[in-house]
């Protein structure tokens, strides 16, 4: 496979970027009408229930319809079920913590300091981020109860009322589900996959043809770009019951989302010039797409191929998109499979446990409780100081807004203040100007909640970069307009709110941007760099069977690789919302960072049959020659795996770029194919899957040391 580099085009201005990004982010897609529709329904026969039986403090109840997962009926009613236990747990730690400390101010103060710090640290380190954000929400609104003078029985009575309009919003949203599944039957993740596939096969049947790519095919693949494979990739973490089934699709995902980049750009440059020899590779490609839908569908494997391409021959794209497709054959083949035994050094899936691995261990986690814990604390000694509980509202942003960088931080920020402005002022505040006061019934009220609620939705259906701030518009509407069960016209009740929103926002800023910078570009480079190392120790382990230890220090490191692939992936969709004058070598160093963290997750999931065979394997399954060889390949592997952290590590601290002078492990493979006669048929098979990694480890070497990562082309 011959080297070639094709990084893709990026806007260097954040102006030049962002409207652009807004309309593909805001294009309707197949599937977001009828996530959109759910979404609605659930939330305006909330509004209704809650409304109709006269139901305080229902903001939350209606939001559920945007917290609850809809990966599938089963995901949907686990997450319904553990949201509505996270509402009660709330309901019931307020009350009775009150009883012991809200009477006196010292105790009062340090029960809502040590309550915020629990529920930062919950946020960080729960698993189900729907059950974190759900008790969050729920116990930062009940503390605004509880600062009310009482009486006692009316504060529990009013939060037990907040739990039950929460409770209401769920089984509303676990229903209207149950009856969208019994209607249609799909696969989420197949579906995705599939749609995606099939416009880069139209595409590469256009330039077969020699023909412009169709304007609907331009378009959908310039969306999906932009959308990404956030969405995807969260159901695969959700639903995949088995870690290898949940490696080998996160896998597929990383590539296709990387395919759709390069088919996107290779839209815009047309057919046009194109030889003959490109048209044959294009109609090649085209078949070779199909086929790997076909295997997706049911449950095959495609036929292996590696695209003979001679270096420089035609648009780099083209190559790109061959040496990805390769990639997923690779994935879905039974090489890879990863044998039942190899299951002993995975954990159990992430949806088994109760708190991340590391909860309890990494420092990150208490730096992220501290700063969310300070900036919260700051606004509820502002509002109470000024005796102005109207802005309460302050401390629910610091929950939804705490992040752990400033990149993500400022982007959760911008969005937070686009959603309020629109849910808060534009919609909040001019429907009490404009619409409230001719309303005189359930109806009317219901159709306006029904209209900002789509709203509200469509923007929630974006990518991970955007569907934010469509949960923040829904909250700061729902906050203004279902507090309370009757019609609400005051402005004054609308007003305290924003400017509660504001001070959360202003508080999270000053604390993670000010105090403790940490730039969304860097860290994905540092999470790279980490992650590049764990690789290394991995492929140079070779524990055996017995050695108990060893095996868990591979589990434990597999899980904290397969983390930190979702980690690198938030960076860099926070990399875009950043300001400045390093924005354009940022966003220059995106594009490499996601194109290697493609290789690299390919790298992962085939590393792990190897794996199992150097642990598991039989002694008659083993030669020597394959045992040397496989040594010889790995510590050639690890050699270049460490220098290519080096490498990105030293352009980070400013260091200038070196050369690698680590040997090809291809041409180590290829030196000991006269011993190939002596392999087992297991090792024939492995002997593919070095063969790939060979590929992909000197290519990503080689591109690491020709050009700087911060180089803009």
């Amino acid at each position: 496979m011959a080297t070639q580099r094709a990084y893709l085009p990026h806007a260097e201005r954040f102006t030049t970027w962002f409207p652009d990004f807004l309309r593909k982010e805001l294009a309707p897609y197949p599937g977001r009408g009828a996530v959109v529709a759910r979404m609605v329904i659930s939330a305006t026969f909330t509004t209704i229930l809650i409304v109709t039986f006269r139901i305080p403090f229902g903001a939350i109840g209606a939001l559920c319809a945007f917290l609850l997962s809809r990966e599938n009926l089963l995901s949907t009613a686990r997450s319904g079920l553990y949201l509505v236990a996270a509402f009660v747990l709330g309901g019931l730690f307020i009350p009775v913590g009150g009883r012991f400390f809200a009477s006196t101010p010292i105790t009062h103060f340090l029960w809502e300091a040590v309550s915020i710090f629990f529920l930062f640290f919950l946020l960080r380190t729960l698993t189900n981020y729907v059950v974190a954000i759900g008790l969050a929400a729920m116990v930062t609104n009940i503390f605004t109860i509880w600062y009310l003078p009482g009486p006692g029985e009316q504060n529990v009575e009013t939060s037990l009322w907040q739990v039950g309009a929460a409770s209401i919003g769920v089984l509303v949203t676990v229903g209207v589900e149950v009856i969208f599944y019994a209607i249609y039957r799909g696969d989420e993740i197949l579906d995705g996959l599939d749609v995606r596939l099939k416009h880069i096969e139209d595409l590469m049947e256009d330039y077969a043809a020699n023909r412009p790519s169709s304007p609907e095919t331009s378009r959908m693949l310039a969306q999906y770009a932009v959308v990404g494979v956030g969405a995807l990739r969260a159901h695969v973490t959700r639903t995949s019951n088995q870690s290898s089934d949940r490696n080998r699709i996160s896998a597929l995902i990383s590539l296709t989302g990387r395919s759709i980049d390069f088919a996107a750009a290779l839209a815009t440059t047309g057919a046009s010039g194109i030889t003959a020899s490109e048209r044959e590779r294009g109609a090649r490609l085209a078949q070779h797409i199909a086929e790997i839908r076909l295997c997706l569908r049911s449950n095959n494997q495609p036929p292996q191929w590696e695209p003979e391409v001679v270096a420089n021959e035609g648009t780099p794209l083209l190559y790109e998109l061959e040496g990805i497709t390769s990639l997923m054959a690779s994935v879905l083949s039974g090489a890879s499979s990863v044998d039942p035994r190899l299951e002993v050094l995975d954990s159990p899936p992430v949806a088994n446990r109760i708190f991340v691995a590391d909860a309890f261990s990494n420092p990150e986690h208490l730096r992220y409780v501290l700063g969310g814990t300070l900036a919260a604390m700051m606004c509820y000694i502002l509002y109470v100081s000024l005796d102005w509980p109207g802005i309460s509202t302050s401390v629910t942003t610091c929950v939804f807004t705490a992040l752990s960088n400033i990149g993500a931080s400022r982007q959760k920020q911008v969005l937070r203040i686009a959603g309020a402005v629109l849910g808060g002022f534009v919609f909040g505040l001019g429907a009490q100007i404009f619409i409230l006061p001719n309303i005189d019934s359930v109806g009317g009220l219901a159709v306006l909640f029904a209209v900002v609620t789509a709203v509200a939705a469509w923007v929630a259906t974006s990518s991970t970069r955007l569907s934010y701030a469509g949960l923040q518009i829904a909250l700061a509407f729902y906050l203004i307009n279902l507090s309370e069960f009757r019609i609400q016209t005051s402005l004054t009740l609308g007003r305290d709110r924003a400017v509660g929103v504001l001070l959360g926002i202003f508080a999270m800023w000053l604390v993670f941007e000010r105090l403790y910078p940490h730039p969304a570009g860097d860290e994905m480079v540092r999470i790279f760099v980490r992650n590049l190392r764990l690789m290394t120790e991995l492929i140079t382990a070779s524990p055996t069977s017995t050695d108990t230890g060893a095996i868990l220090k591979i589990r434990r490191q597999r899980e904290q690789v397969y983390r930190n692939f979702g980690d690198v992936t938030a960076q860099t969709d926070a990399v875009p919302f950043e300001t400045g004058r390093r924005r354009a070598v940022d966003m220059a160093a995106r594009d490499r960072i996601r194109r290697w963290q493609s290789s690299i997750r390919t790298f992962y999931l085939l590393e792990g049959p190897l794996v199992q065979f150097r642990v598991f394997g039989e002694v008659g399954e083993k030669s020597t020659a394959f045992r040397q060889m496989d040594d010889a390949f790995r510590e050639e592997c690890a050699r270049a795996l460490q220098h290519m952290a080096e490498c990105l590590e030293n352009q980070l601290n400013k260091k200038p770029l070196e050369r690698s002078t680590s040997q090809s492990l291809l041409k180590l493979l290829e030196s000991s194919a006269a011993e190939q006669a002596t392999y087992s048929e297991r090792e024939h098979a492995l002997f593919g899957l070095l063969r790939t990694i060979a590929l992909l480890v000197d290519r990503m070497k080689d591109e690491v040391a020709s050009e700087p990562l911060y180089a803009i082309q």
